[in-house]
């Protein structure tokens, strides 16, 4: 091999490799430092959301719901005020449409929240609007949650929420099962 197949081909690769390994070791490094910060995070706004959606909560149990289709986690409010669930559908676009719910003890709709921030903004996310939620409260059951209209012009990720909402109250009682466990 000569030396100028060398300074041609072989030490640009080297160079490149070489930059390559450096960043990926930075990657790695930044990552190992905020992924303990992140993950708390989450869960304190996790927690807010819990308490913003089931109004004179306090803590939290979390409840065992693996076998439950569309159910991503439920909470037992420790001082018996009733269960926040939290569910996931497909929006537009694929985003997924994260919507939790507050019930009492007897299953109705006390508050909830939706998480459309991977939904258009201006047309999507008006499926997370108070004046759109504000159709579930006080719901009792799935029927009446399928009920509730759409938003024209952001129908995927209305029905996303309206599906979301429906899982939720289909699957209460089982919820109310588990934290009886």
């Amino acid at each position: 091999m000569s030396k100028e197949t060398f300074n041609e081909y072989i030490k640009p690769f080297l160079v490149l490799v070489c930059i390559c390994l450096v960043v990926s070791f930075l990657l790695a490094f930044t990552n190992s430092k905020t992924a303990p910060v992140v993950a708390e995070n989450q869960r304190v706004e996790a927690e807010r959301t819990r308490q913003a959606v089931l109004p004179g909560s306090a803590s939290f149990t979390e409840l065992d719901v693996s076998g439950m289709e569309g159910v991503d986690s439920a909470f037992r409010e420790d001082g018996g005020a009733g269960y926040v669930v939290t569910a996931g559908y497909k929006g537009y676009g694929g985003g997924i449409v994260t919507v939790t719910v507050g019930l009492d003890n007897d299953g109705r709709v006390v508050g909830i929240s939706a998480n459309v921030s991977s939904e258009t903004k201006g047309i999507g996310s008006k499926a997370g609007q108070e004046s759109y939620l504000s159709n579930y409260r006080d719901l009792v059951n799935a029927a009446a949650a399928e009920q509730v209209d759409t938003i024209s012009n952001a129908t995927y990720s209305s029905t996303a929420v309206r599906n979301g909402v429906s899982t939720i109250l289909r699957n209460f009682e089982s919820i109310k099962g588990a934290a009886a466990k």
